[in-house]
C-alpha cells in the first residue's frame, strides 16, 4: 500500500464558543422574551460535527457518513512515474451509504486517478442522519502518495 487516505468534514463554525459572558439585567430579560416567530424556527443542536455536547440541546442531530468498507486502490511504484502529491475526490454519498457520484478535484495523473475512481466504486457507508434519518450527504478523499526513492 502506497497511499495514505483521510476523509474530511465541514470545519465547525465559531458561533458557540466556550466563553463566559457577563449579561445585564435588562439583557437578559430581553433574551427570554421569545416570539412565536422565533419559536418556529430550528435551531441548530450541537456542534458541527453533530454532537449534542456542545451547543444547544434543541435543532438537528446530524451525523456525518462513515465508511464501512473502504479497500485502498492498487497503485504501483511505476504508475506513480517518479510523481508525488495528493489526489483528492468529492464523493456524494446516498441515504443508502452508496456513493453516486465522483468528482475529481486534484488530479495525479489519468493512470493514478484511474485506479483510486475503481476503488471508490467498491467503497460503502454508514449514510448520514439527521435525527436518525439516513440522509444524503458529500465528503473528500484524500489520498497521498509520496515520492518513493528508487536505489
Amino acid at each position: 500500500m502506497l497511499g495514505k487516505t483521510r476523509l474530511t468534514f465541514p470545519q465547525p463554525s465559531n458561533t458557540h464558543k466556550n466563553s463566559q459572558q457577563r449579561v445585564s439585567a435588562s439583557q437578559a430579560r430581553s433574551d427570554t422574551e421569545t416570539t412565536v416567530d422565533q419559536l418556529r424556527q430550528p435551531t441548530a443542536a450541537g456542534s458541527s460535527y453533530g454532537t449534542a455536547l456542545e451547543g444547544p440541546l434543541s435543532g438537528y442531530e446530524v451525523r456525518p457518513a462513515l465508511p464501512v468498507f473502504s479497500p485502498d486502490p492498487a497503485v504501483d511504484a511505476s504508475d506513480l512515474a517518479g510523481a508525488e502529491g495528493d489526489i483528492i475526490v468529492e464523493v456524494t454519498i446516498d441515504d443508502r451509504g452508496t456513493i453516486v457520484q465522483k468528482n475529481v478535484i486534484q488530479s495525479l495523473g489519468p493512470k493514478v486517478d484511474a485506479k483510486v475512481l475503481a476503488a471508490l466504486a467498491n467503497w460503502h457507508f454508514r449514510p448520514a442522519t439527521r435525527n436518525g434519518v439516513p440522509i444524503p450527504s458529500k465528503q473528500d478523499v484524500y489520498y497521498h502518495y509520496p515520492r518513493l526513492n528508487r536505489e
